[in-house]
């Protein structure tokens, strides 16, 4: 049994989800005995979104093309229920299929089989629209409907409700839809099309996973804008969705579509927050593992940005040495962190935090950077990779 520090209970987990449709829209935090629904952050919520760069005076609010409406695709039935995998989840089949849920290793690691197979077989309840699934635990329900919050099934996320203890007994859980089944099934099509579009233009199989990192996070910075409104549901779009059908959002939008899309490409990442000062809202961002380093990766402060300054960042670089998120990094999203004393450290890629702009050629495996020397003048460099 592993040791647990004090835990906060989940202002994430389902209070952030009030602004739901029709149908069990009073979604209430599960009883509090899981694992994860314990360690959620209460610092990141819909009430108290994250904060664009304060160093940032170049960003302009969303366009109104954002909050224009997306053509539904074409529906295809739902995916029938296949042999539930016992080691992963579908995630790594072969490149380019889509991955409705995924998990990350160090999540898989903290839970345990039990718990990880209860998500497994939840996911594939779900997509198969059952009505229940088999469950060791009302713990392993919360947890699995705990990791929807974090992005790693975001169809799920908006197509069923909370669970409450009553959905659960004798090994058996209970499912509650959200919506009509026509709705879920076009919210469905909708996300595995954005999501296969993207994956299509932005990696090739033969990209390292360095590779997939960096071209991901120069498409958000090319291509979405910070909502400054905070609307957190467009024309009916959240969470995860947001980027990825209207090219806008918050952190917690951007960190969950990051780690989405990388996830579906067979990239280890994960999630960190934190208060950029004290006193202010939260803030959310990624946890990436490359070659046995971890980093961090901030796709919301990169926006509109042609530099890497949030890329691949050690410790010292996120905090600006001590002067942000003075009050220390929160892992209680991924609770392993804390209890192995997670410490990024590395610096392989501190060179290309000063770069102005970047072209990654990827045939050749470098960066074409430019900087500004010590006489203030632009000159162009190469980081081989």
């Amino acid at each position: 049994m592993r040791m647990r520090r004090k835990k906060l209970i989940a202002v994430l987990l389902c209070a952030e989800i009030v602004l739901s449709f029709a149908g069990c829209s009073k979604k209430k935090d599960p009883v509090s005995e899981s694992k994860l629904s314990k360690n959620a952050p209460a610092t990141v919520s819909e009430e108290s979104s994250d904060q664009k760069d304060p160093s940032d005076t170049s960003a302009k609010a969303p366009s109104e093309s954002t909050s224009e409406s997306t053509a539904a695709p074409t529906a295809t039935p739902l995916p029938s229920a296949t042999p539930i995998p016992s080691v992963t989840p579908r995630a790594a089949s072969y490149f380019g299929e889509f991955q409705p849920y995924v998990i990350s290793d160090v999540m898989k690691d903290y839970l345990g089989e039990e718990n990880v197979q209860d998500y497994y077989n939840f996911c594939e309840a779900v997509l198969a629209e059952k009505d229940s699934f088999p469950c060791h635990s009302f713990e392993g329900y919360s947890d699995a409907y705990y990791l929807l919050s974090r992005s790693f099934f975001p169809y799920g996320y908006d197509a069923v409700c909370c669970p409450e203890e009553s959905d659960f007994k004798d090994g058996v859980a209970k499912i509650r839809y959200e919506e009509t089944k026509e709705w879920r099934q076009q919210h469905y099509n909708e996300l595995k099309e954005a999501t296969e579009k993207i994956v299509s233009e932005v990696f090739r199989e033969e990209y390292s996973d360095f590779e997939k990192m960096i071209a991901l996070y120069q498409y958000f910075a090319n291509n979405y804008v910070y909502d400054y409104d905070m609307n957190h549901v467009i024309d009916g779009y959240r969470e995860v969705y947001l980027p990825l059908m209207k090219k806008t959002g918050v952190c917690n939008e951007f960190s969950g579509a990051y780690a989405f899309l990388l996830h579906q490409v067979g990239v280890e990442v994960d999630f960190a927050n934190g208060n950029i000062n004290e006193g202010s809202i939260g803030h959310r961002w990624n946890i990436v593992r490359l070659d046995g380093e971890y980093y961090f990766v901030d796709t919301t402060w990169a926006l509109s940005s042609k530099s890497l300054r949030y890329f691949l960042m050690d410790t010292d670089q996120r905090t600006q040495n001590g002067t942000e998120f003075s009050e220390g990094i929160d892992y209680t999203d991924a609770p392993v962190y804390d209890e192995n004393n997670l410490q990024i450290t590395s610096r392989k890629y501190s060179e290309l935090w000063d770069a102005l702009s970047f072209e990654v050629d990827y045939d050749h495996d470098l960066i074409r950077y430019s900087v500004l020397n010590d006489e203030g003048k632009v000159v162009e460099k190469e980081f081989h990779y």
